[in-house]
């Protein structure tokens, strides 16, 4: 594969140039995956809280519209952290599969060690 690195010239690009790219791009998605969770976690938490704010205050007979919601949403609470935790492991064996080939190639980058945090 080459790639334009000045005007009008060509560099080859290895295994070993493509690898950091790799991490980079790795280190994104679990970035952005990450974010996603939060933001989703937090809406549907204050989601929750309030439908269970309104329950409290109603009568049971009046209360069973928001108690049907309430139930919709911690069962996609309990959908979302077992996605993530599916995501999670897929991660770690990423990180697991580009370690090993940065040792394979005897790398270090940095970047691996950010992926490996997250």
């Amino acid at each position: 594969m080459t790639t334009n690195a000045t005007k009008g010239e060509k560099k080859n690009l290895t295994g070993t140039d493509k690898l950091p790219a790799r991490i980079d791009s790795a280190t994104r998605r679990a970035k952005e995956d990450y974010e996603i969770a939060l933001e989703t976690v937090s809406r549907t938490k204050e989601k929750m809280n309030e439908l269970e704010r309104r329950i409290s205050r109603k009568k049971p007979e009046e209360y069973i519209e928001d108690m049907n919601q309430l139930s919709f949403a911690i069962d996609s609470l309990d959908r979302l952290t077992d996605s993530q935790i599916m995501k999670s492991k897929e991660m770690w064996n990423k990180y697991e599969e580009l370690k090993h080939e940065c040792g394979t190639q005897t790398l270090q980058p940095p970047q691996l060690d950010e992926l490996r945090i997250i």
